[in-house]
């Protein structure tokens, strides 16, 4: 006989596992802005090439609200949402998705190649506007006046402005984060909070961005292990922190 707690459970782990496939998404290449905004290439090594160890439901909440934003929430018109970037800076060349998915994750090319994503490019008068959507547990920290974007989502969306002006040749003026709460509660309105500034001068960026691909380039190359970075990262929140603190290898 079937018990309600069998179909509980059935239906249960049937949510879960519908959970964490919808955090499947595809990703090409080798390295990516989310790795060259990192304070510590240490930490970027680690979870290239250390083995997976699974995450919590915790872990995946905020990424799983995150994918459910990104695919429902599109702000401009079909050719300037979830707008693809791949820039080999070798070669000073872009590339195209067609062109970068011929090429093979284990081509030497690929070390080469920076790649990225634009949740959205909006035009406000005659300035382009590079924007991103960010869910966040912390949505009461953003909505204070005096609190902007985060450090490391300007660093991110700066470096967007950078490979958007190499593989579309738009300049893009300022960039804006919108901060999405990804708590449910009854008894206060949802609020999304904008937090807009200017971008920075695109040729310091790609100086660092260039500096730190070839650094993450070097180490998965000549399987060398970065120096530590003492950072924010450090304190409760880098998953090798453990490891990282007592590993005293030059090489992996």
């Amino acid at each position: 006989m079937l018990k309600l707690e069998d179909v509980n459970n059935a239906v249960y782990f049937q949510w879960r596992k519908a959970q964490i496939e919808a955090l499947g998404t595809e990703r090409l290449g080798q390295i990516h802005v989310s790795d060259i905004i990192k304070p510590c290439m240490r930490n970027v090594i680690y979870k290239k090439t250390e083995p997976e160890s699974g995450a919590s439901t915790e872990d995946i909440k905020s990424l799983w609200f995150g994918q459910i934003v990104h695919s429902n929430s599109r702000l401009a018109d079909p050719a300037r949402h979830e707008m693809f970037l791949a820039y080999d800076y070798a070669r000073d060349e872009a590339l195209t998705y067609e062109e970068a998915k011929k090429i093979p994750e284990d081509d030497p090319r690929q070390m080469d190649i920076i790649y990225g994503s634009i949740d959205d490019l909006l035009k406000v008068g005659e300035k382009w506007i590079i924007t991103d959507k960010k869910t966040t547990g912390s949505i009461d920290y953003f909505q204070k006046k005096n609190v902007g974007a985060s450090d490391s989502h300007k660093d991110q969306i700066n470096r967007y402005r950078v490979l958007l002006k190499k593989c579309y040749g738009i300049d893009a003026d300022m960039g804006s984060v919108i901060y999405v709460s990804n708590k449910i509660e009854k008894d206060r309105a949802d609020k999304p909070v904008i937090k807009s500034f200017k971008l920075a001068p695109m040729e310091e960026t790609l100086i660092d961005m260039i500096e730190k691909a070839r650094e993450i380039k070097e180490s998965l190359t000549k399987k060398l292990l970065p120096e530590r970075t003492k950072c924010f990262l450090c304190d409760g929140m880098c998953p090798y922190a453990t490891k990282c603190f007592v590993d005293e290898r030059k090489n992996f």
